[in-house]
């Protein structure tokens, strides 16, 4: 009677293993499309960002062109894989290639910009098991921006002998949102939890304290700053959850930043 207790104990372990396992979305095919959908100046002549445009321009070009912020891989598809447990996932299938956005940093002169806010449309399709797609979901970075007088001294940390730095906050800092999914299972409700953050090696930090202060946030923002003359871009990554993750320190994001530039080269080759 021991023998046959242990064993349709062991049994009921499996069977409830199993039907754990079969409760979660374990693969999504996703779409992200991305927007700009605010955005304020100092004054005119900054584009209108409508109902979304792809890019924001300003001020009066003195030789170079104007400034921008300019969305890139929009919209992004893939593939990616449901995290289980706790940490943070540091490579696909677990963190998947989103949007990218590139700071123009020209010489200008007249009108700044002061803020924007960057939409993300995502679209997710469980692939295994093979369900209906979720209604879209919207996830918006709100944007401090400064473009700086490049007279000292200098409010953001900038190497010596430039100019100084443009500023680039994300005021609400790093995204982590959540949404409940049935997997018609019988099991009902589940929820997921969605992460976007900016992942480009080298960039995204801990901004100096005068460079918070300067765009109008707390000491200890999160964000990046732009040398005069130069094009910055920061790569955004996407991962899916099924505990809420810790989202990761701007360092370990500049080392998932160095693995994901790695694999958009290569998915570049291969498209």
């Amino acid at each position: 009677m021991k023998l046959l207790a242990k064993f349709c104990s062991i049994g009921i372990s499996l069977l409830l293993a199993s039907s754990s396992a079969s409760a979660i979305v374990t693969n999504w095919d996703y779409t992200i499309t991305s927007l700009f959908t605010a955005a304020s100046y100092n004054g005119p002549g900054g584009t209108n960002p409508g109902a979304g445009v792809g890019a924001l321009s300003w001020g009066t070009s003195t030789g170079s062109g104007r400034s921008s912020l300019v969305i890139g891989d929009s919209p992004a598809t893939g593939n990616v894989n449901t995290y289980l447990g706790a940490g943070v996932p540091n490579a696909p299938p677990y963190l998947g290639l989103s949007t990218s956005l590139t700071h123009n940093n020209n010489p200008i002169t007249g009108t700044s910009l002061l803020s924007a806010v960057l939409t993300n449309t995502v679209t997710l399709n469980p692939a295994s098991p093979d369900n209906p797609a979720l209604p879209i979901q919207l996830f918006p970075f709100n944007i401090a921006f400064v473009e700086t007088t490049n007279s000292t001294p200098c409010a953001a940390n900038s190497p010596a002998n430039n100019p100084c730095n443009d500023i680039f906050v994300l005021t609400g800092g790093l995204l982590n949102s959540s949404f409940n999914y049935d997997a018609l299972d019988g099991d009902g409700l589940r929820t997921y939890f969605v992460n976007i953050f900016p992942v480009t090696g080298g960039v995204l930090g801990t901004l100096q304290n005068s460079a918070c202060i300067a765009a109008g946030q707390a000491p200890g923002c999160i964000g990046f700053t732009t040398e005069e003359g130069e094009s910055t871009r920061l790569a955004f990554g996407f991962t899916i959850s099924s505990n809420p993750l810790q989202i990761p320190e701007p360092g370990i994001l500049a080392l998932i930043g160095i693995a994901l530039t790695g694999l958009g080269a290569t998915r570049r080759r291969k498209l």
